[in-house]
């Protein structure tokens, strides 16, 4: 199994696996963090769901897609795919709605980031492949 590739996924599901369990247990830390004072029924059932329900079950399709070396590359795109579309979302909120602090361009950042090391490692697996592929006597 691709070494470099198994601890990405496993990694990023450790990641998202704390935050998740933070926010089913502290949904209100959500709005000190990042400073929204709403805390309706809803708004704290709404980052349930997503911050903490959405967030352990990617983390959890991340530890099944390391599980099995035919489903790591599915595992890396659905990375690159989350975290280029919440990076670029945040990006355009940037661009909107402007920030108050640095935290929003900080995880901006981040999240592109490490959009693009999953595509990365996906392409250098992908590389590893066809080399092993070409060197195989026919």
């Amino acid at each position: 199994m691709p070494k470099k590739q198994v601890i990405f996924l496993r990694v990023s599901a450790f990641i998202l696996s704390v935050y998740a369990v933070i926010f089913l247990i502290n949904p209100q830390l959500l709005g000190r963090l990042v400073g929204f004072t709403h805390h309706s029924p809803n708004t704290l059932v709404e980052v349930t769901a997503f911050y903490g329900g959405l967030e352990l079950g990617l983390a959890v399709f991340l530890v099944w897609a390391s599980n099995a070396y035919d489903r790591i590359n599915m595992g890396l795109k659905m990375l690159f795919i989350v975290f280029l579309a919440a990076g670029l979302a945040r990006l355009l909120g940037i661009i909107r709605f402007g920030f108050e602090d640095p935290s929003q361009p900080i995880v901006t950042g981040l999240e592109i980031g490490w959009a693009f090391i999953a595509n990365w490692l996906t392409i250098k697996m992908i590389d590893q492949e066809h080399a092993a592929e070409a060197s195989t006597p026919r």
